[in-house]
């Protein structure tokens, strides 16, 4: 048991670490703006039922959007979920395509009940995603008709650890609360070439900081749970280190602070219900509220975000002989009017889903989550960019029974 705990903590360890130092994924050309994309995958069922599950209890897997949900973890069983995502990109713009492909990991929990009515869980995920590259831009020098070409790369991103906690106050209320560590990088290097002259300038952008959130689950009827969730404004500071260097001669570098990002105020709603024990049904709808954070970057303005998310999951028979019986279909849709408005257009995102949920075994909730999304982001006209991508996330959910173990021995 020993043993089993040291190589699940050192295993965790080492994929902080791996965290820390790239999560790279997202080769977008919107990651430019602010802090990068922002992260929409999750643990468990969740990235195959359209994003959704605010309402979804953690009875099976974890669910890492909302706190609450942790209270229905049942007894003695611990709960770990680890995913990969392979995504692949093609950028549109005017007559001109451009593949792209990327693949990381995409989360890392584990959770487990501390009394009969309440549980705790661990999250790391990314947060944000950077990567983008911009070729053969074209300068004129201020003050003459001279023009400079420049090359661009932007990678990196933020990461978050949670920690969660959900408390049932009664048998038909949960409530939840959890805090996040946001933390990471976003590198930039420019290299800029006139005539023989090569200028080659690298920035070094260090964000951290914490946020507080919260939500509760609701029991209407047996078969029917509404949730909701809030995620606090918070700033997170800024550090950079830039480095400027000029062809034969020694490197500047300098350290300053620059301005803090601020993150909106966050809610969210959700609508669960089953029917006849063999449908699922999710309906979230969140709202972010950047307006209020008064932040424009150099090309776009950021305005309030809708989310609309739907899901359903469809099982013949959860205790069935038969292994088919147990598999779960799913599906999904969702709808995101994007936060960065650029020349007054929105960059929307548009999604559909689709995935399995295979059990390893009848007496085990443990499983392998599969989902595939096929999407759309921003358009062809006015001068933006449309990216139309494949994306597979496969996350492994499993379910074991350590603590009990642990009293046996």
């Amino acid at each position: 048991m020993k043993n089993k705990t040291l190589c699940f903590f050192l295993c965790l360890i080492s994929t902080v670490e791996a965290y820390t130092q790239s999560n790279n994924l997202s080769s977008s050309p919107y990651s430019l703006y602010g802090l990068g994309l922002k992260n929409e995958l999750s643990t468990g069922a969740s990235n195959a039922l359209g994003k959704t599950g605010i309402a979804h209890k953690s009875n099976e897997f974890i669910n890492n959007l909302n706190p609450a949900s942790l209270s229905s973890i049942p007894s003695n069983r611990f709960l770990f979920d680890v995913g990969v995502n392979f995504q692949k990109e093609t950028l549109q713009e005017n007559s001109n395509e451009e593949p792209r492909f990327n693949a990381n990991f995409s989360n890392m929990a584990f959770a487990f009940p501390i009394t009969k009515k309440s549980g705790f869980g661990i999250t790391l995920i990314p947060f944000t995603n950077v990567g983008y590259d911009i070729l053969g831009l074209e300068t004129e020098i201020e003050g003459s008709n001279d023009i400079f070409t420049s090359t661009i790369f932007g990678s990196g991103g933020l990461n978050e650890i949670k920690a969660s906690y959900g408390y049932a106050l009664t048998d038909k209320l949960s409530l939840g609360l959890n805090a996040s560590n946001l933390f990471g990088k976003i590198d930039e290097n420019e290299t800029d070439i006139f005539e023989n002259t090569i200028l080659n300038i690298t920035e070094e952008n260090f964000y951290n900081g914490f946020r507080i959130g919260g939500g509760f689950q609701y029991s209407v009827k047996d078969n029917i749970t509404v949730g909701g969730i809030i995620n606090l404004p918070t700033y997170l500071k800024g550090d950079q280190t830039k480095t400027t260097s000029l062809l034969y001669y020694e490197p500047i570098i300098t350290e300053e602070d620059i301005d803090s990002f601020k993150l909106p105020l966050e809610l969210g709603v959700g609508f669960q219900t089953i029917i006849n024990k063999k449908l699922l049904l999710n309906l979230d709808l969140k709202r972010n509220f950047w307006d209020s954070t008064n932040q424009e970057d150099n090309i776009g303005t950021y305005v309030d975000q809708s989310i609309i998310g739907f899901g359903a999951e469809y099982t013949h028979n959860k205790n069935g002989h038969k292994y088919w019986q147990r598999i779960r279909f799913r599906s999904g849709f969702n709808f995101d009017n994007g936060n960065l408005a650029i020349n007054d257009n929105r960059v929307n995102n548009t999604a559909f889903t689709i995935g399995l949920g295979l059990p390893f075994k009848k007496s085990s909730s443990s499983m392998i989550n599969i989902g595939y999304t096929y999407g759309q982001k921003g358009q062809i006209t006015n001068g933006l960019i449309q990216e139309n991508y494949h994306q597979i996330s496969v996350n492994l959910s499993l379910e074991g029974i350590w603590f009990l173990k642990r009293y046996l021995d």
